[in-house]
């Protein structure tokens, strides 16, 4: 009677098979979980800008823009009584949104508040968009921008919202 079974070389390649088959499934799933990570991170990131858009577009719908610099805008809000013989009301003192290193500060009536925090490498910046014509609307829009720089990384701007805002 003739018996059949498999010989050390046979269970050798079939083991180094298994091997390479195993290494692709395993770098294949590293790989997944490493772009699922980043693609948390980024979500997280733009989830927190988005909030903090929405607190200073609202801020700014009732205000109006004195001054609109890189780092800085300077406005005038309306007070708790919003009219005066049907002319709006501002408060006396201005207040600033500042974007920072820790993020973008809302500076109002001598207190600070967080509006926008921003993490390592994270840069927020105004700037006016152009308007054609010019002149053609009091209306105006500014531009609000998130960049990612540093960490050995070229600067991208990650995210950015177009605001329409009045001029004083």
């Amino acid at each position: 009677m003739k018996r059949r079974g498999v010989t050390l070389v046979e269970v050798l390649i079939s083991a180094a098979i298994l091997g390479l088959v195993m290494t692709a499934v395993l770098s294949f799933y590293i790989e997944a979980v490493a772009v699922t990570a980043k693609r948390d991170e980024q979500s997280a990131r733009l989830r927190r800008f988005h909030i903090g858009l929405d607190k200073i577009e609202q801020t700014l719908r009732e205000a109006r823009i004195i001054d609109l610099r890189y780092r800085s805008i300077l406005f005038l809000k309306l007070s708790d009584q919003s009219e005066q013989d049907g002319f709006p009301l501002y408060e006396p003192a201005p207040g600033q949104f500042a974007s920072t290193e820790k993020g973008v500060i809302l500076l109002q009536d001598g207190v600070e508040k967080m509006i926008l925090p921003t993490e390592e490498g994270e840069h927020v910046i105004f700037d006016w968009l152009q308007e054609n014509p010019p002149e053609a609307a009091q209306r105006t829009s500014i531009n609000i921008a998130l960049y990612h720089s540093g960490l050995g990384k070229r600067s991208d701007l990650f995210f950015h919202r177009s605001l329409n805002v009045q001029l004083y």
